[in-house]
């Protein structure tokens, strides 16, 4: 048996394509899809998998993560729970065959040249901004919202799903730290073993 996975979308028509496409790969292969799941999040998905579970289908691999971080994490959930996954759009087959040490060793350079990439580019813009005179940073004494306060209620909500304070500052790009005085504020303990 497979779940099928669609991220939650309020466009019924998009839900019930996603899903029609899921349905016919299902068919054309063979497979028997026990549930179609819709959250917001992958890792909603992960409380919910039986012992029976032989995987899960998915349309696109950015359904399992908007970074590249979270898509290795959550190969490596199915790795672990000997999962495998299709990504049907992409044409992405995984399972333990293939989700070696040296897959994730590769995804790991991936995501070391991806930052540097990433750092190396905008090297270039704010220099280039700079050339053309215009002023870098915030104003003085601007008022601005931090990502805690933007993402507040889904830092609530992931913290309530029992995911890792750590986990939490790695997906939002947060330090550690501020999301510990974030729940301190709010009276939410912390164990020793969370990292």
């Amino acid at each position: 048996m497979f779940i099928g996975y669609i991220p939650h979308n309020e466009d019924q028509v998009d839900f019930a394509d996603q899903y029609q496409r899921l349905a016919s790969f299902a068919k054309e292969q063979g497979i028997e899809i026990g549930c179609v799941h819709s959250s917001e999040s992958f890792e909603n998905i992960k409380n919910i998998i039986q012992a029976d579970c032989e995987g899960i289908l998915i349309n696109k691999i950015s359904n399992i993560g908007s970074y590249l971080l979270d898509v290795k994490q959550n190969l490596q959930f199915c790795r672990e729970r000997n999962l495998k996954l299709f990504s049907i759009d992409d044409g992405y087959s995984f399972d333990t065959s293939n989700l070696t040490k040296d897959f994730f060793k590769g995804m790991d350079i991936a995501i070391d040249i991806r930052s540097h990439l990433i750092s190396q580019s905008t090297r270039k813009v704010l220099h280039q901004r700079k050339k053309e005179g215009k002023k870098l940073g915030r104003p003085f004494g601007a008022k601005v919202k931090s990502k805690l306060e933007n993402n507040s209620v889904e830092i609530l909500q992931m913290l309530d799903a029992g995911i890792s304070k750590s986990e939490i500052a790695r997906k939002l790009g947060i330090n550690r730290a501020s999301i510990y005085a974030f729940a301190r504020r709010r009276g939410i303990p912390f164990s020793r073993g969370d990292k």
